[in-house]
């Protein structure tokens, strides 16, 4: 059955943790993005540089699509902290985008992801990921490819490739509402993505490639 809606709501779900020097460039390349039905929920890990004082700038320009969730709990791990935002999502929305706090989003990559998304069906479990260029300190191209880099891993996910190795880095994955509410915590996991992925996969989720490097992936 295919949507009746175009316009899907996305949550963006970004972890932070002492992430300064970067995050004024990742959060001004999620505000400049194409596709404009997004909002953002933030949890900091107990930051103590600049981090609070920079969300909190940005939180309070565009307060209607930011939110900082202020709940002063810290875990000191990043897959605790993006599960804790997956707990916290909003239930209205249909897809979530993972976002580290380092990397650089190409304007254009929450359009593509909502191009796939409306080729799919509603009522399936759906994790959409693309190709990401990597970047280094001062934002320069270091490498056009992940996928390349890793010898087109991306291209042949499966159940058993899925436990040996994660290809699908967190900051180029989202998944629909259908397989936010089948995925789930567990203290045995290695890292969150690589755990959603496992997840994903065992519940015949619907993988969409996006070949495009649509985030700077910083190194």
């Amino acid at each position: 059955m295919k949507k009746i809606f175009k316009n899907p709501k996305v949550q963006i779900l970004l972890a932070t943790y002492n992430g300064e020097k970067f995050l004024r460039q990742q959060l001004d390349s999620i505000i400049n993005q194409e596709y404009k039905i997004w909002e953002l929920l933030i949890h900091d890990d107990g930051s103590t540089d600049n981090t609070i004082k920079i969300l909190n700038e940005y939180q309070n320009k565009y307060s209607k699509i930011i939110k900082l969730l202020n709940d002063q709990k810290t875990f000191s791990s990043a897959s605790k902290n993006f599960f804790h935002l997956i707990k916290h999502r909003s239930r209205k929305a249909n897809l979530y985008c993972f976002c580290d706090q380092d990397d650089i989003w190409n304007k254009s990559k929450l359009k593509h992801i909502v191009e796939s998304y409306n080729s799919a069906k509603d009522e399936e479990p759906l994790l959409i990921h693309s190709d990401l260029s990597l970047i280094d300190n001062k934002g320069k191209l270091l490498k056009k490819s992940h996928n390349k880099l890793i010898n087109y891993q991306k291209n042949f996910i499966n159940k058993k490739s899925s436990i040996l190795y994660n290809p699908i880095p967190g900051c180029a994955m989202i998944i629909n509402s259908v397989l936010a509410d089948k995925i789930f915590y567990s203290k045995y996991m290695v890292m969150h993505d690589w755990w959603i992925l496992i997840n994903a996969i065992y519940e015949n989720t619907n993988l969409i490639y996006i070949n495009l490097p649509l985030v700077g992936y910083r190194q």
